[in-house]
């Protein structure tokens, strides 16, 4: 079937009633086989197209005994373009992998390379590749595309040898071209991240990134070729080139009269005419658009690759998040370079910056190193002497802590040359700092050269005298001063407002100007470390130390220092005092003392632990012997050491208290404010996330709180006296009276006293009872676990005063503990010990005053009264014999004792017992003791005399109890009103 001349004309009668979808009906069935018809006449007519084509080169193969390879890659390249027509996917695909595989064979010359030859073949290379790249990521057979992208660079990407420069340089385009079109083509496809991450060498942002490194080296050789031509003008007119027959050919315009033709050109006039093309270039442009295209993908590949199943959280999660910072920050760098390349620094100066900001934060030294030498550059050439100066003196701390290997390895030329070891960091670090000192003025000079008859300490030192005369004789002088303040990017630029124009956020150049990053190279000269103290003697006056350390390797001028305060009432300014501070120095003498009566108890039988413990106490107490001290400003601070200074902050109002900010003035035109607030607290070191060297400015215990710069002031002023006074005998199975007085010497606001009794391990339950006399005027029984009460408002000199009656029914010790919240809390206590208020002991002998028999002697409050057991003290005697019973009591105090009675009972099976019954007569001391009628309190009246007196009984058998009581007088407080009156005796 003939259809070669078969047409389709684009029109069409259609019944316009008919809807959409009948339409579509009836176009399906209507043209849908005249399609089908078409295309597999189509199919059957390209087929045989192919098959004339295999014939044609078999013929060939048989005629010249091999096919060449340029035949062969032309015949594989038409049989590739005959199946694409056939839509025979896979046969395209086999097709121009034998052409890209003849091609190889193709010869590019002998002995030499033509550069012509070479140029011709790579151009067909680059169509064959492009069509196999669009083939196979349609059918997404990605694996086959990884190879097919490595197999042709591989080819055809290195120069082949002999190449002129020209030449080079135009194949550098070429290479540069190959890959930057294979970025395009992966990103265009839907190929996963997956196979992205597993082949990282043709994900886009690679791609782009070698082909703008590629570009780079590119413009060097344009360089070279350009310098080798002494600058003058191209070599020929590209306007007299045209694009040959051929692809990748060119050749020469020749108008010969009204006749156009052409001309061959040889490799010499084909390498002049790709150094005309090299100039005619800009290379500068090609290399920053191909980094602007590699930075937007790597953006939107790391914000594709930023959602889950990887947590931001997770340490797989930051360390991916640190590699894309890293891979930004090598973009951005490379961008701010071309940019200095083309003179638009403002805009290089505001990349080096996001560069910078990355390396200090990851610690990359030496590619802060080479940042940081750019942008110091910049910043000179933009006549920014502020910032070129801190650049310097951070160059200076670098790259004295960079390893010799670092530098000869990772650095360039001018770096090893200017770098090269510790004098010249000495140098660069006392000519920047020397500038600084003298504050703006005239820079014209490098801040470089430095003089050899000059020793870095000297310039230094003569810097900040002329600083000081400079001050003296201007009214008004202009002054330097650094902000160093910490920035959290991320979460400043998502507080940051969207602008105006499409809603996109603010730049990040921006942030890190608003933020004083500029400025943060400080944290890399100067560390701080300190915080407030952890226990203050006097609670009217907090102590806030700084340590300073300096890492730059010459010393540092310091004329002064101040902090910063804030609370609710505002913030203001506390000069800082050299030295740890008194209340430093009073824990280290108190240390020493305790250490000093330590050794001298270790004579008496101290063990050799608590010795060494002592010893270790006094170690710990010491400032570290690498601290500078100083008595009074100016100072300085040297290399590799701390600057400790105080502040004695009387605080102004409860609440918190904070250090905002710590400003060290290096000179009177020079100073530097670190905004304490904004970093993180707990910190032990600001600047580092370790202290330098391993060095503690303090070493005091429960001393200063390293990196708390915010406390809470519990109480303004003296803390309020509390005493608890108590008797000095305390006595079983009576109400003690004990007082709790709280003596206010400033006006004091409604406060709360929290009493509790602590009883020993093993106590019984209900031993001790605590009754205290509150508002109502009723007396109350208070848990001993703990009871809060809250006092009246007290005046300046006034006191208060809170009495308790505490009573245990046992012999025992417990422990009173008040807490007074004011709201700092005051604690106090006292330790209540209760004793029988008699000790007795019985004895018997065969005569008077002569103990005989042996009997066991035995106190009241060990045995169990009279209820113990009858065997208890029983002693067999004869019958007959006289035996001599003594009863012998012993009173807490003076007692007069009556004998009431004895008497003498017969028990069952226990023998013969005496009971002796004695009245006490105590003085008249007046005690409250709680009413037994209406609970109130009453007035009680004893008598106190007590003494040993001995009793004597002549019985048979005898076995001794002892009773006592107490007589008192009351007076009721409630006046007559109980129903009753209270009962004159009670029996304890």
């Amino acid at each position: 079937m003939h259809c070669r001349y078969l047409c389709l004309v684009s029109r069409r009668v259609v019944d316009a009633s008919l809807s959409p979808e009948e339409r579509r009906q009836y176009q399906d069935a209507e043209l849908g086989p005249l399609g089908q018809l078409v295309t597999d006449a189509a199919a059957a007519y390209y087929a045989a197209a192919a098959e004339r084509l295999r014939q044609k080169q078999l013929d060939l193969a048989a005629a010249l005994g091999s096919s060449p390879p340029e035949v062969n890659a032309a015949i594989a390249f038409k049989l590739a373009v005959l199946a694409e027509f056939r839509q025979d996917w896979l046969a395209a695909v086999s097709s121009y992998q034998a052409a890209a595989a003849a091609l190889q064979g193709v010869p590019l010359g002998r002995p030499t390379v033509s550069c012509q030859r070479h140029a011709e073949v790579t151009a067909v290379a680059e169509i064959v590749h492009f069509k196999a790249m669009m083939l196979l990521l349609h059918q997404q057979r990605y694996a086959e595309v990884v190879q097919q992208l490595r197999g042709h660079l591989a080819t055809f990407g290195p120069t082949p040898d002999g190449l002129p420069l020209a030449a080079v340089a135009a194949h550098h385009g070429w290479l540069a071209r190959q890959y930057q079109a294979a970025a395009e083509m992966v990103a265009m496809s839907r190929m996963d991240q997956a196979t992205l991450q597993a082949h990282k060498d043709v994900s886009p942002c690679y791609l782009l990134m070698s082909a703008a490194q590629i570009a780079v080296t590119r413009k060097a050789l344009a360089d070279q070729l350009h310098h080798l031509r002494g600058y003058g003008p191209p070599p020929l007119d590209v306007s007299s080139v045209r694009k040959g027959r051929y692809l990748g050919q060119v050749e020469f315009k020749k108008v010969d009269g009204t006749a156009v033709g052409h001309s061959d050109m040889t490799d010499a006039q084909f390498a002049l005419y790709l150094e005309a093309e090299e100039r005619r270039i800009n290379h500068n442009q090609q290399v920053l658009d191909l980094l602007l295209q590699a930075q937007t993908m790597h953006l939107k590949q790391t914000g594709q690759s930023a959602a889950p199943p990887i947590a931001a959280g997770t340490a797989v999660g930051r360390s991916v998040k640190a590699a894309a910072d890293r891979l930004q920050a090598r973009l951005t760098w490379l961008i701010a370079e071309q940019h200095v390349d083309t003179h638009n620094l403002t805009a290089a100066r505001k990349l080096l910056l996001q560069t910078v900001y990355t390396y200090r934060r990851d610690g990359w030294d030496a590619l802060l190193l080479q940042s940081l030498l750019l942008l110091r550059d910049v910043c000179q050439r933009l006549k920014l002497h502020q910032e070129a100066l801190l650049h310097s003196l951070e160059l200076a701390c670098v790259a004295d802590s960079l390893p010799s290997s670092a530098n000869s390895n990772s650095q360039p030329a001018a770096t090893l040359h200017e770098l090269a070891d510790h004098e010249q960091a000495i140098g660069l670090a006392a000519a920047a700092l020397a500038s600084m000192l003298t504050g703006p003025g005239d820079k014209k000079g490098s801040i470089m050269k430095t003089s050899s008859n000059v020793s870095p300490g000297d310039r230094v030192t003569a810097a900040a005298d002329e600083a000081q005369q400079r001050h003296a004789n201007s009214p008004t002088p202009s002054a330097w001063h650094y902000t160093v303040q910490q920035l959290d990017l991320s979460a400043a630029l998502q507080q940051a407002p969207a602008q105006e124009d499409g809603g996109r956020a603010t730049n990040v150049a921006d942030v890190l100007q608003q933020y004083h990053q500029q400025e943060f190279g400080w944290w890399r000269i100067l560390t701080i470390a300190g915080g407030f103290m952890a226990h203050a003697p006097d609670p009217a006056q907090l102590q806030v130390c700084v340590a300073v350390y300096n890492q730059l390797p010459i010393p540092i001028p310091l004329t002064g220092a101040t902090v910063t305060l804030v609370d609710s009432k505002g913030s203001w300014v506390q000069e800082l005092l050299l030295g740890p501070g008194p209340q430093q120095q009073a824990a280290v003498a108190e240390q020493q003392q305790s250490a000093a009566a330590g050794q001298s108890s270790s004579a008496a039988g101290l063990s050799a632990a608590d010795c060494a413990a002592a010893a270790n106490g006094i170690h710990a107490m010491h400032i570290s012997d690498s601290t500078h001290t100083a008595t009074a400003w100016p100072a300085q601070l040297q290399p590799g050491s701390w600057l400790v200074a105080h502040a004695l902050v009387t605080p102004r109002t409860a609440g918190s208290v904070g250090v905002d900010q710590l400003l060290l003035q290096l000179s009177d035109l020079c100073s530097v404010s670190f905004l304490l607030s904004s970093f993180p607290p707990g910190r032990p070191a600001l600047g580092r996330l370790s202290l330098p060297g391993g060095q503690e400015p303090f070493k005091v215990q429960q001393g200063v709180k390293q990196g708390v710069w915010v406390t809470k002031v519990q109480h303004v002023g003296r803390l309020p006296n509390l005493q608890v006074v108590m008797p000095q005998s305390m006595l079983v199975a009576e109400f003690c009276l004990v007082e709790v007085r709280v003596h206010a010497f400033a006006a004091q606001s409604a406060a709360s006293l929290e009493l509790s009794l602590r009883s020993p391990t093993g106590a019984v339950p209900g031993q001790v009872t605590m009754l205290a006399a509150l508002p109502d005027g009723k007396l109350h029984a208070l848990s001993t676990e703990g009871h809060a009460m809250q006092l009246p408002e007290l005046a300046a000199g006034s006191s208060f005063s809170q009495r308790l009656w505490v009573r245990s029914t046992l012999a025992s010790s417990c422990r009173l503990v008040a807490v007074l919240s004011c709201p700092a809390q005051v604690h106090q206590s006292a330790d209540l010990h209760f004793v029988e208020p008699f000790e007795h002991v019985t004895r018997l002998a065969g005569e008077l005053g002569v103990h005989t028999l042996v009997a066991p002697a035995q106190s009241f409050a060990n045995s169990s009264g009279p209820a113990a057991s009858d065997s208890a003290g029983a002693v067999a005697l004869a019958v007959g014999q006289v035996i001599f019973a003594q009863v012998l009591i012993r009173a807490v105090h003076d007692v007069e004792l009556q004998l009431l009675g004895a008497q003498l009972e017969l028990q069952k099976d226990a023998g013969l017992q005496v009971r002796c019954c004695l009245w006490l007569w105590m003085g008249a001391a007046q005690c409250m003791m709680p009413c037994v009628t209406c609970n109130c309190l009453g007035i009680f009246t004893r008598r106190l005399s007590f003494r040993e007196v001995p009793a004597t009984l002549n019985l048979h058998r005898i076995r001794a109890g002892c009773m006592w009581h107490m007589h008192n007088t009351h007076s009721c407080l409630c006046q007559g009103g109980c129903a009753q009156p209270a009962s004159p005796q009670h029996d304890v």
